[in-house]
Formats: C-alpha cells, sequence, structure tokens
C-alpha cells in the first residue's frame, strides 16, 4: 500500500510551492524555501524549481547561480547543491563540525599534508580573484608556487579532497560550467556573502528553517539530513533543539506513530490542513523527497524506495510517491503504481501540459501500471 495523503503534507506542499504553484516566482524563492535543491543533473535541478512556479522560468536557476544571486557548493554526502548565500553559510558552517580534512585517510586521498591547508586557501583564492578557472587551469597556476607539490593533486583523482574543505570554509564555490567543464570562483569576500557564522548559531538556525520547510519532522529525518549528511553529532543536534525551547513543540501528527516536531508557530496551522489529492510531476532528486530522505515511509512505501533512490523521476499525490515518470520521443510515459489505485488520467494531463510548457515541446500522455 502506499502511504496515505495527511494534513501534514499537504501543509509541507504549500511551503514547497506545490500546492499551490506560484507563492515563489524567482529562482531565488524557490530555493530558499526548500532550502537546497541538488546541482547534478542541471536539468532534473532547473525543473526542481520551474515545477514551482506559476509562470515557469526554464535556465533560471542557472541565471541566478551565474549572477551569484544563489550559491552552488559541495555539502550533502559530498554533492554539489545551490542555496541562497545565506542558507549556504549555514549549511556550510556546519559541515566543517567533522574536521574530515584532519584525518590521515582524507590526507592520503587528497594527497596533501595538513600544513600545506593554509598556504593552498591563499592561493587557490589568489588565483580565482581574476576570474572563475577549472581544475586544470588552479592545477598550473599551483605549479608556479611553493605548492608546486599539490599541482597534479589539485587536477588528478582525489582532487575534490582539496576542494571541498575549501566550499565548506567559504572561500570558493562553483562558477558557470565552461564548454562541460566545471569551474570554481572565489566567494570569499563576494558582497552577497554573509560571511561564515558560529558553528552552533548555524545549527540552530538550520534546525529552524529546516522544521519550517520540512515540519512536522522525525528524528529520524532531521539525522538523515543534519547528521548523515552533514556530519552533525546526535548530541550536538540534540543540543541545538533543546536550546530553540518552546520555539519548538513535539505532537502527535495525523495519528502517525512516530512523535514528529515542529516549530510551534506552525503547530495550529498544520492541524488544521486538510488531505491534498494534487498530482505533481517532479524531477529526480527532487527536494521534496532528498529533504526527508528517500526512507521516509510517509512519503514513499519501503517497497518502492529503490526506485527513489535510483533516480527515477516520481509522480506525486497529495504529496505521496504514487509513480514514476520519464520524457522521451515527445510523450510522457507514466509507470504508475498497482497499489496506489485508479490513474488520474486528467491530472495527469493537466501535469503534462505544465510540463510542455516549461521545455517549450509538445507532450503527450502514455499511463501504465508499474
Amino acid at each position: 500500500m502506499v502511504p496515505a495523503a495527511t494534513g501534514a503534507l499537504a501543509w509541507r506542499l504549500g511551503r514547497h510551492a506545490l500546492d499551490p504553484s506560484g507563492p515563489a516566482s524567482t529562482a531565488v524563492e524557490v530555493v530558499d524555501r526548500v532550502l537546497a535543491v541538488r546541482g547534478w543533473p542541471a536539468d532534473a535541478a532547473d525543473l526542481a524549481v520551474s515545477v514551482r512556479q506559476a509562470v515557469p522560468d526554464p535556465g533560471g536557476l542557472e541565471r541566478a547561480l551565474d549572477a551569484g544571486e544563489l550559491v552552488r557548493s559541495y555539502a550533502f554526502r559530498g554533492g554539489s547543491y545551490a542555496f541562497t548565500p545565506e542558507v549556504a553559510a549555514l549549511v556550510l558552517a556546519v559541515r566543517t563540525i567533522t574536521r574530515v580534512w584532519e584525518t590521515r585517510r582524507w590526507q592520503q586521498q587528497g594527497g596533501f599534508a595538513l600544513e600545506d591547508w593554509e598556504p593552498l586557501r591563499e592561493e587557490v583564492c589568489a588565483a580565482l580573484a581574476d576570474g572563475p578557472l577549472t581544475r586544470d587551469e588552479i592545477s598550473a597556476r599551483l605549479a608556479g608556487t611553493p605548492l608546486a607539490h599539490l599541482s597534479g593533486a589539485a587536477t588528478g583523482q582525489g582532487a575534490d579532497s582539496l576542494y571541498k574543505p575549501l566550499h565548506w570554509w567559504g572561500d570558493i564555490c562553483f562558477g558557470p560550467p565552461r564548454e562541460g567543464r566545471s569551474t570554481f570562483r572565489l566567494l570569499r569576500g563576494d558582497p552577497a556573502w554573509p560571511g561564515r557564522p558560529d558553528v552552533d548559531d548555524a545549527g540552530r538556525e538550520l534546525v529552524t528553517r529546516y522544521l519550517a520547510g520540512y515540519g512536522p519532522a522525525t528524528a529520524t529525518n532531521l539525522h538523515y539530513w543534519l547528521t548523515e549528511g552533514l556530519g552533525v553529532p546526535r548530541r550536538r543536534l540534540q543540543r541545538w533543539l533543546a536550546d530553540l525551547g518552546d520555539d519548538v513543540v513535539t505532537d502527535v501528527v495525523d495519528g502517525d506513530e512516530d512523535a514528529a516536531v515542529l516549530l510551534r508557530a506552525d503547530r495550529e496551522a498544520v492541524r488544521a490542513a486538510r488531505p491534498s489529492d494534487v498530482v505533481r510531476l517532479l524531477p529526480a532528486f527532487d527536494p521534496w523527497v532528498l529533504g526527508p530522505g528517500t526512507a521516509d515511509a510517509r512519503l514513499v512505501a519501503p517497497g518502492r524506495r529503490s526506485l527513489v533512490s535510483q533516480g527515477h523521476s516520481l509522480v506525486v499525490r497529495g504529496g505521496v510517491v504514487v509513480g514514476t515518470w520519464r520524457s522521451r520521443a515527445g510523450t510522457v510515459d507514466v509507470g504508475w503504481f498497482s497499489e496506489a489505485g485508479v490513474v488520474p488520467v486528467d491530472a495527469l494531463r493537466t501535469e503534462v501540459q505544465r510540463l510542455a510548457t516549461i521545455r517549450s515541446q509538445e507532450l503527450t500522455l502514455t499511463s501504465a501500471t508499474r
């Protein structure tokens, strides 16, 4: 059986600009609502933004990144994500808690010694002062410095072991791709960059923002996002929650067996919300499922979890995953889960037309039960 749509999910759909779509009109506003959009694949990231806009703006995510209105940086589980500068500062500060770059394994992987870190920060930032560079270009710049011994490491197999901590410290982030190759740009000193906050202040603010976008959240949700995703120790996360005091409440929502936490300011609105029946076509790795985690049985039936984790584009109804879809040769093929009941053909056709508008192409619906 698929999970039942609930009032709490309906409330969250509103926060995500999915029902109704359009409370957020720009890419920056959408990303601010969902906190983080996985940066790759680029077309999926762009669609994650466009489906949340009443008037879709394809390419708006990339334009906001190029303009510096959004930041794309290494974050959760080593992947790249797009954030507003304010949220990026919180996430990246929290990501430094592990100090993983100080471990022998990390240093061996990156081919560096710990004493290389501070000189490397300065050399890379100096190189990027003239504009974004590829890994190869950064490597060439290092070749002419006292850090020439890192020149090979800066472009080899373990290169990102060098670059990731520079992202987490707020020194650099991804720049505009060039001929299909990634670049890095200078973040330190950018007028839009708020700077690195105190780690515990960042943690408390990040928990608050997460609950505002993904509440009501179970302990498993919070650990998935902050402990598994960013390396925050569980005790520290619990301390941040305790520090928020009366601003956070524990509640049993929609009869769920697991108590969940949410912001006190949202409690009555969540309780008053009624289940939604809205159907949405979401791209692979959409924030709707990556935020709470694919193991959240309120969103994804355990037997269908592998489809979500493997990167299938998703059909959701009332916030619950009820199928997958793919686009090819002018058609949108929907694989409706047999356990999800009668296929809502009219709602799916409406969504396919929204997708056709976003992509500026003619699309027709084909549907089968899987």
